[in-house]
C-alpha cells in the first residue's frame, strides 16, 4: 500500500467522521463533509458538503448533548476480496475508533470502519467514491 494512500485515507476519514456539535461548532453533518471534501475529487467532492435528508434527528441528538466526536485511526488496509492497489487506483478499508464526548457525562467509544476508493490525481491521491456506503 503506498504510504500516500494511507495518509489521505486517514485524513479523509478523520475529517468525515469527526463532529463538534456544541454551540459555535459544526451546524450539521455537512460541516464534516466540507472538511472531507479537501481530500476528495469529482462528484464526491461536490456532494460531501451538501445537507442530506434524514440526518436531522441524528444531528439533533448530538446537538442536545453538545457532543464532540473524534477519530483515532486504527488501521488502513485492503478489504477482503478487493484488488491490490495499483499506481493509480486503490480500494481501502479504514478501521477507526470513534469517541463521542458529551459536554457533561462519560465519553463512549465504538469501533467503526469505512471503505474508500482512491485515485491518483494531478494533486495527489484523492477519494472519489465510498464503496458499499
Amino acid at each position: 500500500m503506498p504510504a500516500a494512500v494511507s495518509v489521505v485515507a486517514g485524513e479523509f476519514t478523520s475529517a468525515y467522521a469527526s463532529h463538534y456539535a456544541a454551540d459555535g461548532g459544526d451546524t450539521s453533518y455537512a460541516a464534516a463533509g466540507a472538511r472531507a471534501a479537501a481530500y476528495a475529487t469529482g462528484d464526491l467532492a461536490l456532494s460531501l458538503p451538501q445537507q442530506r435528508p434524514g440526518q436531522e434527528s441524528a444531528w439533533e441528538q448530538l446537538r442536545s448533548e453538545q457532543d464532540r466526536q473524534t477519530v483515532k485511526i486504527a488501521s488502513v488496509g485492503v478489504p477482503d476480496g478487493a484488488p491490490a492497489p495499483t499506481p493509480s487506483v486503490a480500494v481501502v478499508r479504514v478501521m477507526y475508533v470513534l469517541t463521542t464526548t458529551p459536554t457533561s457525562g462519560k465519553p463512549s467509544q465504538s469501533n467503526e470502519e469505512i471503505a474508500l476508493h482512491l485515485v491518483l490525481t494531478a494533486t495527489g491521491w484523492r477519494v472519489d467514491a465510498l464503496p458499499w456506503a
